[in-house]
């Protein structure tokens, strides 16, 4: 005998109520599961004291060299050269490398911006000295303005990125600390192995000077473009297949196409460093490129980084007064 219509829809509603019994308990194991996790504990700063010891011994080699380049063998000397291919790259990659290798112990990255600020610093003071003795009087007004805003914008770019990230990896800051460090030491792989490579044509004072100031160009857009694009893709979150698309906001625009132009730079600068006799000219005026590309980046990606610490304290905010999380690995629209 067939059902008639009331029996199916009493096994319906029975199949639905089931269903919502299952739901709601799966919904309230998620719930306390997320509730008693335990928060993720920051290591203490002894678990990176060794890498901030050895990223400050670097930044006080260079500005040590640069205080003896500027009252002996002057810019153009060999030790200047020197300093330029082995010291002065790996002190940007070991600065930034810091910052984000220690997501996971707030004392350790304050101290790693509060040790970048204070080498800016001190490079606002040395660079110029060792210009003016050399007779770029030009270059050294430059180079006083560019660190003294290097010392203020860069600190600032990077203590909010490390505050988005820690609030956006919150749970897993060791695996992505841990990240951070292996990529930063890839970039210091292919630096050294640029300043080996650029070593070996030679370095003989005027003469080479271009070329190494070449190279030294494009070996430090590697970890500026790298800082750039952690602002950009990690903190801010910005879809990189959106991005491949161009399906992105005209602000993230902005920010993905200056950092464009700092890698172009920076390819530039190794176009020339190839060269066996550039002219100084031109790696002069690749030089000054990096550095407007540089700041285009800082003004885009700071911007973003701006709006995107906005959002991001606007929902933790509204985590914290509503319990959520548990349900969004369901997939549910709406939850």
């Amino acid at each position: 005998m067939p059902a008639s219509a009331d029996e199916f829809a009493d096994l319906e509603a029975r199949l639905l109520a089931r269903q919502q019994l299952q739901f709601d308990a799966l919904q309230k194991r998620l719930l306390l599961g997320s509730a008693s996790a335990p928060e993720e504990i920051d290591q203490p700063f002894a678990e990176y004291a060794r890498n901030f010891y050895v990223t400050a011994a670097v930044m006080v080699c260079l500005i040590a060299l640069m205080v003896y380049v500027a009252f002996t063998g002057g810019l153009y000397g060999n030790v200047s050269q020197t300093a330029s291919l082995f010291i002065m790259p790996f002190c940007w990659t070991t600065g930034f490398g810091l910052v984000f290798a220690t997501l996971d112990c707030e004392v350790a990255g304050r101290r790693a911006v509060q040790l970048l600020r204070a080498s800016l610093f001190s490079m606002m003071l040395a660079a110029p000295i060792a210009y003016w003795t050399s007779g770029e009087q030009g270059d050294a007004v430059v180079m006083f303005f560019s660190f003294g805003l290097d010392m203020i914008l860069y600190p600032w770019l990077l203590n909010a990125t490390k505050e988005i990230l820690r609030m956006r990896y919150q749970g897993s800051l060791t695996a992505q600390a841990q990240f951070y460090t292996m990529r930063a030491l890839k970039i210091a792989g292919f630096q050294l192995v640029l300043s080996v490579s650029a070593a070996a044509q030679g370095i003989d004072g005027l003469e080479t000077f271009p070329r190494i100031w070449a190279t030294l160009t494009f070996s430090v857009t590697l970890p500026m473009v790298w800082m750039f694009l952690i602002a950009v893709f990690d903190a801010c979150a910005v879809d990189g297949h959106a991005a491949a698309k161009l399906q992105v906001t005209p602000l993230q625009a902005a920010a993905i196409a200056s950092c464009g132009t700092l890698t172009l730079s920076g390819l530039a600068g190794f176009v020339l460093a190839e060269q066996k006799h550039p002219s100084k000219r031109a790696a002069s005026l690749v030089m000054y490129v990096m550095f407007i590309s540089t700041y285009l980046c800082i003004f885009f990606v700071g911007r973003l980084v701006c709006a995107a610490r906005k959002t991001i304290s606007g929902a933790s905010s509204a985590a914290s007064v509503k319990p959520a999380g548990g349900l969004d690995v369901l997939g549910i629209p709406g939850t």
